[in-house]
């Protein structure tokens, strides 16, 4: 079975995809650096790098899933209203989806977002679009820590088939992965002293300290709690040095080899050489965890098999 990648990014849809026994044959973003990044890791798709809000659909190769991932910034509840101009054009990245779909007539799509999608003032119209092309369309929340992956990132999934098709529930883990196994021991890590900290940051330490102990991830976020080693990090984001680990009286930020593994990134998984670590951040922190994209691209694929051509078509 074979798929098409919209806003690929650096690729989880992509590798959770091909870890699901679905080929990607082409894949898609604005980003150049995102393009080089998916290219360095999948060198047999074809790649473009293009607003995808002006793509001729007609020139696709053949597929039968359509993933997509359209900007979520402007429907995050972390949006900042001064760059609201920014968001309103990002969410008009969707509008890609249905254009797509109304060209290439895929037999599924795939669609990550923030779960505040469905909360978009033009959801009801977008998603009247695709059932008008003949799609039942399915929503799901999926937790990624209950599906393998150390971080508790909570992302909607749209799931758009044709009528008869039948997707199975996602059955996930009440086990969740601890991010402590993830940390790199073998670089030259750039500790900072706890003493030196700004006010801001060194309260946060104490109170992550008083919850947790000496040693403990804390985020750059006001009050920030901390969290355990033992658990899964919290939501990585595209902000660099958002996260860091306390280790007794030093702190660091996470490398992004760390952040990767928490997003369910394999070591083979790499990026353009001489990539500073907030752009490598910064697409980390897009992408979609490959695990959660398996599981979700292996029940899709599973749904179209098992369904009768008749119904399929």
């Amino acid at each position: 079975m074979r798929a098409i990648d919209q806003f690929a990014g650096w690729g989880g849809k992509t590798q959770g995809a091909e870890d699901a026994g679905v080929d990607v044959v082409w894949a898609a973003n604005h980003w150049p650096l995102a393009v080089q990044a998916h290219a360095l890791n999948h060198p047999s798709t074809e790649h473009a790098c293009q607003d995808l809000r002006q793509a001729d659909w007609t020139k696709l190769p053949d597929f039968e899933i359509l993933l997509s991932a359209p900007a979520c910034q402007g429907h995050s509840t972390a949006s900042q209203p001064r760059r609201r101009a920014h968001h309103d054009a990002l969410r008009a990245t969707a509008i890609a989806v249905v254009d797509c779909a109304d060209v290439t007539e895929p037999q599924a799509i795939i669609v990550e977002n923030v779960p505040s999608f469905l909360r978009w003032r033009l959801y009801p119209w977008w998603k009247d679009g695709l059932e008008k092309l003949g799609y039942s369309i399915d929503t799901r929340i999926v937790m990624a820590s209950r599906h393998g992956v150390a971080q508790r990132r909570q992302r909607l999934f749209i799931i758009a088939t044709r009528k008869g098709v039948t997707v199975r529930p996602f059955l996930g883990s009440v086990d969740e992965p601890a991010f402590g196994p993830l940390l790199q021991e073998d670089v030259d890590h750039k500790w900072l002293p706890v003493a030196k900290a700004n006010p801001s940051i060194a309260g946060r330490i104490a109170k992550g300290r008083a919850n947790h102990g000496p040693t403990f991830l804390t985020q750059h976020t006001t009050g920030h709690a901390g969290v355990n080693l033992s658990e899964p990090i919290r939501t990585i984001t595209t902000a660099p040095s958002h996260w860091n680990l306390v280790d007794g009286d030093r702190y660091r930020a996470l490398t992004p080899r760390e952040l990767a593994r928490g997003m369910g990134f394999a070591d083979t998984f790499t990026w353009p050489a001489g990539t500073g670590a907030a752009l490598v951040t910064k697409g980390i922190g897009n992408a979609v965890c490959p695990p959660v994209a398996k599981m979700v691209v292996g029940a899709v694929a599973e749904a179209i098999a098992s369904t009768p051509a008749r119904i399929a078509a």
